[in-house]
């Protein structure tokens, strides 16, 4: 009687997720979906620039990070694309996550918007 039980509890624990075992239950990290949001930089969310607007001297460069992803492991993880496309047509790809960076070498105000979300999507770059 005593083997069975040391041989079910073995079993038991065997289908837990052990090596080799299925361990799509298990939580699963992906590092580096939602990029932290840069220092003074600005974090591209779902359907807004955090901050907005941004104040900064010639010569300086500007990061975004796609910060759009939302779920887990368990109920899947949705991603939205996003761009930062400037007025002058310039900016970054499609993309629904990582980093895009521009540097302003003249002073100016620079509007820029995501091209999926026109303008209810925007922000604008001032540069002293």
């Amino acid at each position: 009687m005593k083997v069975v039980f040391v041989l079910m509890a073995a079993a038991a624990l065997s289908a837990c997720g052990g090596s080799g075992g299925d361990s799509s239950t298990a939580p699963v990290t992906n590092p580096g979906v939602n990029t932290p949001p840069p220092v003074d930089g600005i974090s591209v969310t779902n359907n807004a620039f955090s901050p907005g607007t941004k104040t900064v001297a010639v010569g300086a460069t500007v990061r975004w990070a796609w910060n759009s992803c939302t779920g887990d492991s368990y109920n899947g993880q949705t991603c939205v694309a996003h761009s930062v496309t400037f007025d002058d047509g310039t900016g970054s790809p499609t993309q629904d996550q990582g980093t895009f960076s521009k540097t302003f070498a003249a002073p100016g105000v620079y509007g820029y918007h995501c091209s999926q979300h026109g303008t209810a999507m925007s922000g604008s770059i001032t540069v002293q």
